[in-house]
């Protein structure tokens, strides 16, 4: 893409931040290439002034991973509350987070799983799905990742203890909303999170200049994707891992 094309698709999502969602990206400014979906991404920051405090990461359909940002403004300790007006539609996976407690610079090697687990801590999160796009749903992927994969926010609890050597892509998580059971924990089908993390990790060393400390990086629903209503209190029992809450005023 060129610099006006990504411009143009920066433009086009900023404006659905403000206002109503868009149908699409202009067809002239639609990414070809994850390469674009990280240009516009970072066009779309530009214009917002928004930092980046984290990451979504996911496996791409050709192999390898990929990888959205979430902005710093959007991430919040449970329990938080989030008004409903923020948001087109309010989504709600329930994921396995880290955070980094140290910065990892850039260099040339890509870090070890075992290098970035020394440096994380674990937390149970919540992911708020929300999207500038009508019906992101029916959108190629490409133009999804342009819009940070869905993201609206992130929700993490305290960090977990006593976590190393659990099976992290099967935890048992309940899930309520206003006490009533509200969805399933299903497994994590994107893989082990930790090799997420890892991803996600080097990924902003390669590509954003390096990982900084206090960065999240949540890695993949393991409820699958479900949405909630206006006015409802959202909780996730993660078990011995812990425990998440958010709520949606009106």
């Amino acid at each position: 893409m060129t610099p006006e094309q990504i411009d143009n698709a920066a433009a086009a999502l900023v404006g659905a931040r403000r206002g109503n969602p868009i149908a699409a990206l202009p067809e002239a400014a639609r990414p070809q290439s994850e390469a674009d979906s990280y240009a516009i991404q970072d066009a779309v920051a530009r214009r917002l002034g928004e930092s980046f405090g984290g990451w979504k990461v996911g496996i791409s359909p050709g192999g390898g991973y990929f990888c959205a940002p979430i902005y710093a403004s959007k991430i919040h300790a449970s329990p938080a509350s989030l008004p409903a007006g923020g948001f087109h539609v309010i989504g709600i996976e329930c994921e396995i987070g880290f955070r980094l407690n140290q910065a990892l610079p850039r260099r040339a090697l890509p870090y070890s799983r075992a290098e970035v687990l020394a440096v994380a801590s674990l937390h149970p999160t919540i992911e708020v799905v929300d999207s500038r796009y009508r019906d992101f749903r029916s959108l190629d992927r490409l133009q999804v990742l342009a819009d940070n994969f869905s993201n609206g926010a992130l929700v993490y609890g305290a960090a977990a203890s006593g976590w190393e050597g659990l099976d992290l892509a099967h935890p048992p998580i309940a899930v309520s909303a206003d006490g009533k059971d509200f969805a399933e924990c299903t497994g994590l089908r994107a893989g082990d999170p930790a090799e997420l993390l890892t991803a996600a990790v080097n990924h902003a060393v390669s590509e954003r200049g390096g990982a900084a400390a206090g960065m999240f990086v949540t890695t993949g629903t393991h409820t699958g994707l479900v949405f909630t209503e206006p006015g409802v209190r959202i909780r996730a029992d993660y078990g011995r891992l812990g425990a998440v809450e958010v709520a949606f005023p009106r």
